[in-house]
């Protein structure tokens, strides 16, 4: 039997190994990544959060609406392109949430969180088995987990954003071993990091910068599509 990203059928046993690798970590659901296949652009992002969850769509909520910024700058829409993320199911936390009455049940807050270095190796195989299948020209991380997902940890989103860099993509040597470490893979990309749709939310004076670099990764897929 197979599942589908997109329109593009996957291995399901790709699926169920990585959720069998991320049981025993605090994370629920599972979304796939969208978009056209073949595409020249894939977005990584982080992970879903509980709207995507609940959804079924990557970017949806007071992200997904800045993403829609982004790509109406860049004069794309979601059927130009992958989406995908370094984390298929949504990382959460759990707090007793203030305000309980004495002798009362605690109530539970439940929120999302960063994802684990472990918990985006879980899920590995299926970022690798997408890019296979999208075979983009340009990926663009959206942050750092994403970042680190694709090149390692030793560069942060603030250094690189908006920069071209062109090389090869950290994907797991060995998918069927689960202690498996990463190796750069044999083919090159072009790879665009932006900050996260999310990050501008919490920091409002990145729009300026969010704005140039989306200017240069315009300016730079036009270079790409008449090369």
């Amino acid at each position: 039997m197979e599942v589908t990203f997109g329109s593009a059928p996957v291995a399901e046993e790709i699926i169920k190994e990585c959720l069998h690798r991320a049981e025993g970590y605090d994370l629920e659901g599972f979304l796939l990544g969208q978009g056209a296949i073949p595409a020249k652009i894939m977005l990584v992002g982080e992970a879903p959060g509980a709207t995507e969850i609940v959804e079924g769509r990557p970017f949806t909520g007071q992200a997904g609406k800045v993403l829609e910024e982004y790509l109406e700058k860049l004069g794309l829409t979601r059927e130009d392109l992958y989406i995908s993320s370094a984390v298929r199911s949504r990382p959460f936390k759990d707090k007793v949430a203030a305000g309980t009455p004495a002798g009362s049940a605690p109530r539970i807050s439940r929120s999302n969180r960063t994802p684990t270095k472990n918990e985006v190796r879980a899920h590995a195989a299926i970022l690798d088995a997408e890019i296979e299948l999208v075979q983009p020209r340009v990926i663009v991380p959206m942050g750092n987990i994403g970042l680190h997902r694709l090149i390692g940890s030793h560069e942060t989103i603030s250094s690189l954003h908006g920069k071209v860099i062109e090389g090869p993509i950290l994907r797991l040597e060995d998918p069927s071993d689960p202690r498996s470490d990463y190796v750069f893979g044999e083919r090159t990309y072009s790879i665009f990091p932006l900050y996260h749709p999310a990050a501008v939310i919490y920091n409002r004076s990145l729009e300026a910068v969010i704005e140039r670099d989306l200017t240069t990764l315009r300016d730079f897929l036009a270079t790409k599509n008449n090369s």
